[in-house]
C-alpha cells in the first residue's frame, strides 16, 4: 500500500510540475522572432552571480522596468529592486552591453508598449533536486494539508514575485480552500506578468557551476 500510495504521489508530482513549467516552456517555443530570442541569449550572457553573493550563499532577484519611445527603441532603464549591491552591478553590465543592440523590429509593432519589465534571477539550487520547494508543496496537498501548502507557497512568491507560476500554483491552493477573490487576484497577476515581461533571466549556481535559462512573455 506504501509504494502504490508513493507511486501515486510520484505521478501527481510530475503532472503538477510540468502544468507548472508549461506557460515558461512555451515563450520560447512560440517565438516568432528569432532576433529577440538572440537579444535575450546575449542579454543572459552577460549577466554574471556575484561572487561575493555565492560566498555568502545570498539569493535574490532584480527588477528592471524599460521604457520604449515612440519609435520602439529603449529610451531609459530603472533597476526598480535589488537583493544586493553586487546583484545590481552585475545587471547593470549586461544591459550596458545588450540595449545597444536592441532593434525596435524585434517587437511587432502592436506590441511596442511604453514600457515593460526584465528579472534577474540569482539562486543557488541542489543538482539532486532542483525542483524540491514545489515537490514538497504538492507533498502537503497530497496529505490533504492545503493551508501548510498554502504557506509555503506564499514564501515562494514572496521571493520570486515575477515567477507566474507560483501565482499559479498559489491560486490553485486558494481556490481548493474557496478562497474565490484571492484565486481570481493571483491568475490576473500571472497574466499581467506574462504580458508585461519582456525577458525573465535565470542564473542558477549549483555549487559553483552556474547556468543560465531565458524566457519571455507567452506571446513572444
Amino acid at each position: 500500500m506504501m509504494k502504490r500510495n508513493y507511486l501515486l504521489f510520484f505521478i501527481l508530482s510530475s503532472i503538477l510540475l510540468i502544468a507548472l513549467s508549461f506557460s515558461t516552456q512555451a515563450q520560447e517555443v512560440t517565438s516568432p522572432n528569432p532576433a529577440l530570442k538572440v537579444w535575450k541569449q546575449v542579454l543572459g550572457s552577460h549577466a554574471r552571480y556575484p561572487l561575493s553573493d555565492l560566498r555568502a550563499r545570498k539569493t535574490g532577484f532584480v527588477s528592471v522596468d524599460i521604457e520604449l519611445d515612440q519609435e520602439g527603441k529603449i529610451s531609459s532603464y530603472e533597476i526598480t529592486e535589488s537583493k544586493t549591491e553586487a546583484m545590481k552591478e552585475s545587471v547593470e553590465a549586461a544591459l550596458e552591453k545588450a540595449i545597444p543592440l536592441w532593434q525596435p523590429d524585434m517587437l511587432p509593432e502592436e506590441e511596442r508598449k511604453d514600457s515593460y519589465e526584465i528579472y534577474f534571477s540569482f539562486e543557488m539550487v541542489d543538482p539532486q533536486n532542483p525542483n524540491a520547494e514545489i515537490e514538497a508543496v504538492t507533498r502537503q496537498i497530497y496529505k490533504g494539508k492545503p493551508e501548510k501548502a498554502l504557506k509555503m507557497t506564499e514564501r515562494l512568491v514572496d521571493e520570486k514575485p515575477f515567477e507566474p507560476k507560483y501565482l499559479e500554483l498559489r491560486s490553485q491552493i486558494h481556490r481548493k480552500l474557496q478562497h474565490e477573490a484571492e484565486a481570481t487576484a493571483d491568475l490576473m497577476e500571472s497574466q499581467r506578468l506574462q504580458q508585461n515581461t519582456l525577458a525573465k533571466i535565470e542564473i542558477k549556481s549549483f555549487t559553483i557551476v552556474q547556468t543560465r535559462s531565458i524566457s519571455g512573455t507567452i506571446n513572444r
